[in-house]
């Protein structure tokens, strides 16, 4: 594929606040480019940099306290109940931090000159131009460094100076050589909340170190020290080496420091166009696996993206359609940059947070955000950056199991509502927090499809065998374990939050019940896996485990429609305290999940979806595109992506984007972004059952485009799908494995048997 004429994702004013500014990553190393035009700022963040490592162990509850709390929702004291679990609650999670700032100040013009900024997402290259300098920079995989290149067409070359910013308390600056400048510095030993939730900050032992080290190397001027800073003076050309190392595997300020030295010597030999076009190479090779774009629409104004953004959302004209691919593509630049084999699983922010307290701890918030994160992995072609995923719960797995017998006396292994780097899976909220947002122990059954996600697109059977089957056995023995009997004999779950949710009592507000939709679904969705998948796990699936399923399975509680049409979200008909709140937990079984089958419980989910309305955060607006996806309503789905694409300039204006196209829940949030991504997957091919359908949502406002690439399970890819006026006009099919299958589009359905590897033209 040949890339762009012109990037399309560019500005023509400076990022003067973080969050307007360009994401690079290499999945361990990420920075934000943002800053004055000659006051640029590289605010960076290593993977492993985060605060921690706890000292506190797995919680001590109270003996019988499981008993008591069902006891209590059994007789209806459900605000009591979500007052006795608090006892089970341990530490909060802990959080990343950032490493600080490498602030480049570079002499000559005014903030108000000619700038252009811009993100290459084909080659993963930010570039700054001004009337003076031009400023190229990546985050390489290569050499695990963030490299920046500045050049001057000015004979008498440029001056700009460099220098270390970070909010770590524990930290100094001092020279590294004669062309070098290192950070080093120590994380707080904990970050959390008192109990009226204001941040908490502590500095101790044991903590993590970390080192920064910036070198240069120029081709002429001078470089040299000057205290705390260093001074280029009369460069035309240089290179600006950058890494970050901590201590998490082992090692003091010093030996990280060594380390990054060691990284950047590596590399320093190697010149600009060398490390540029391989980095690009590699970059674009994952970037073209797939393309969206659409025709037949009113060309994008050749205008920066705020701008693009503010006039689309104005209604004064027709709405830019093509913003729709540039979040798809930024959606899938932003997996490959904050998520990569070998590196920590992307957080809240991904792989960027630029405060020591950062909203929601920044952590893994395993209730939806982090799955949300991954949803487009397999289907948009980047099943590699899945795997930093799979990692931490396959981790979880064996972090996870002391809690599940100290707490609930069960097998297998549990995670709650939210983890970190030191994989904590106990109810966190050190005894302060509402269970609505700490009691959840399924979150061990959702992070586990993920890896049944991984399976069932590529069809890798020793991947299956050897961690898929072992680690959603395990969270299905904890299942088992905690399933109890309702009064109808039914089995359930309790006690059940449906995260982050509250329902009205007597009492009060109330959050804990016997038994939640979402938890019902999960149950389900983690339990057929284990049957679907037995036989080509062979060996790995375990006869007992697989008995005891066949016996449960039809005992639990079945989903029930309440009086307005909707699906229920709790045990019974509850009402809502925020009847328009942004979790869409009971929803689950229609997305990401495949449960909901049922024509009556697809028609509730659909009444449900209505009554939670459009408005909403914008992770929230990123499910709702995808659900609507799920029901076949291409215009509802577009109607939700206009909401998703509303500008954000302040938090105070709610969920949407921000200039820079990331998600504003706000503040900043991921999530939406891939959410969003997959959804827009979703409109054009879908998978989750026994057939594989073309174009099942699409937008009526996109008559023609084309798709290359798109992954469906089954390890099927469709290489190449088009449409015009509203209908398919052809689709390339491509097997891994000789298959048949069953291919539906809005006109027809065919049967088809594809060999492997032999592309397959469908032509209506």
């Amino acid at each position: 594929m040949a890339p762009d004429a012109v990037s399309p994702f560019w500005y023509d004013r400076p990022a003067l606040r973080w969050a307007d500014g360009i994401p690079l990553g290499n999945g361990r190393l990420g920075a934000m480019v943002w800053g004055a035009p000659h006051e640029q700022r590289f605010s960076l963040n290593e993977d492993t940099f985060w605060s921690g490592p706890p000292t506190a162990e797995v919680p001590t509850v109270p003996p019988g306290l499981l008993a008591d709390v069902r006891a209590d929702l059994r007789a209806g004291r459900h605000v009591a109940a979500g007052e006795r679990l608090k006892a089970a609650q341990g530490r909060s999670a802990e959080a990343p931090q950032p490493v600080g700032d490498l602030v480049l100040r570079t002499g000559g013009g005014t903030d108000v000159e000619p700038l252009r900024r811009e993100l290459d997402l084909r080659a993963g290259v930010a570039r700054q131009v001004t009337r003076h300098l031009t400023q190229e920079a990546f985050a390489d995989t290569a050499t695990g460094l963030l490299l920046i290149h500045l050049r001057t067409d000015d004979p008498a070359g440029f001056d700009a100076e460099l220098s270390w910013h970070t909010p770590q308390r524990r930290s100094r600056v001092r020279p590294s050589g004669d062309d070098g400048l290192a950070l080093l510095l120590t994380a707080p030993s904990h970050v959390g909340d008192d109990a009226d939730r204001r941040p908490v900050i502590e500095h101790g032992d044991p903590a993590t170190p970390a080192a920064a080290l910036v070198r240069v190397r120029r081709a002429d001027g001078e470089v040299a020290v000057d205290g705390d800073r260093l001074r280029l003076t009369g460069v035309r050309t240089c290179t600006v080496l950058v890494d970050v190392r901590t201590g998490f595997t082992g090692g003091d300020r010093e030996a990280c420091l060594r380390r990054a030295a060691g990284a950047i010597q590596a590399a320093w030999h190697r010149d600009w166009p060398a490390l540029l076009g391989a980095h690009t190479a590699e970059h674009a090779g994952h970037m073209d696996r797939v393309r969206l774009r659409l025709h037949d629409v009113p060309e994008p104004a050749a205008a920066p993206v705020d701008v693009r953004l503010r006039a689309s959302a104005s209604g004064d004209g027709p709405r830019d359609e093509h913003l729709a691919p540039l979040l798809f593509d930024f959606g899938r630049y932003l997996l490959l940059a904050c998520s990569r084999p070998g590196t920590q699983a992307a957080h809240l922010q991904g792989l960027w947070n630029d405060s020591v307290t950062p909203p929601w701890h920044c952590d893994y918030t395993v209730n939806i955000n982090t799955q949300m994160n991954y949803w487009p992995a397999e289907s948009t072609a980047l099943p590699e950056c899945h795997l930093p995923l799979i990692d931490l719960v396959t981790e979880l797995a064996d972090a996870g199991t002391g809690v599940a017998r100290t707490l609930y006396g069960a097998g297998g292994w549990t995670c709650h509502h939210n983890t970190d780097l030191w994989r904590a899976t106990w109810p966190v909220g050190d005894g302060n927090d509402d269970p609505v947002w700490s009691h959840w122990p399924l979150a061990g059954a959702w992070l586990s499809l993920h890896l049944a996600e991984h399976w069932r697109y590529g069809l890798d059977t020793r991947f299956l065998r050897e961690r898929a089957w072992p680690v959603a056995a395990g969270a299905a023995r904890f299942l088992l374990g905690v399933l109890t009997e309702d009064a109808e004999g039914y089995l359930v779950t309790g006690p059940a939050t449906s995260p982050e949710n509250r329902f009205a009592t007597a009492d009060g507000p109330a959050s804990v019940d016997l038994s939640t939709a979402m938890d019902l679904t999960l149950a389900r969705e983690l339990l057929g896996f284990l049957v679907e998948s037995a036989t080509a796990a062979g060996p790995a699936a375990d006869p007992a485990l697989l008995a005891d399923i066949a016996a449960a399975l039809p005992r639990l509680r079945p989903l029930a429609v309440g009086s307005r049409g909707e699906l229920l979200e709790w045990h019974i008909e509850r009402p809502e305290t925020e009847p328009h709140h942004r979790h869409l937990s009971h929803l689950v079984g229609l997305f990401p999940g495949a449960a909901l089958t049922d024509p009556a419980l697809r028609a509730a989910a659909r009444r449900s979806l209505e009554l939670r309305g459009d408005e909403g955060t914008g992770w929230s607006t990123a499910w709702k595109i995808a659900l609507w996806a799920r029901l076949g309503d291409g215009a509802a789905a577009h109607r939700m992506l206009g909401v998703m694409l509303r500008p954000v300039e302040t938090d105070a204006d709610g969920g949407g984007v921000y200039p820079s196209l990331l998600c504003a829940h706000p503040p900043f949030q991921i999530d939406g972004n891939f959410g969003a991504t997959a959804a827009l997957a979703e409109l054009l091919v879908q998978s989750h059952t026994d057939v594989l359908d073309l174009l099942p949502a699409l937008p009526p406002s996109w008559p023609s485009g084309e798709a290359t690439g798109l992954r469906a399970r089954g390890a099927v890819t469709v290489d190449r799908l088009t449409w015009s006026h509203g209908a398919l006009h052809s689709a390339v099919l491509r097997a891994a494995h000789p298959t048949t299958l069953t291919v539906r589009w809005p006109s027809a359905t065919r049967h088809l048997a594809l060999p492997a590897g032999v592309p397959y033209c469908l032509v209506p």
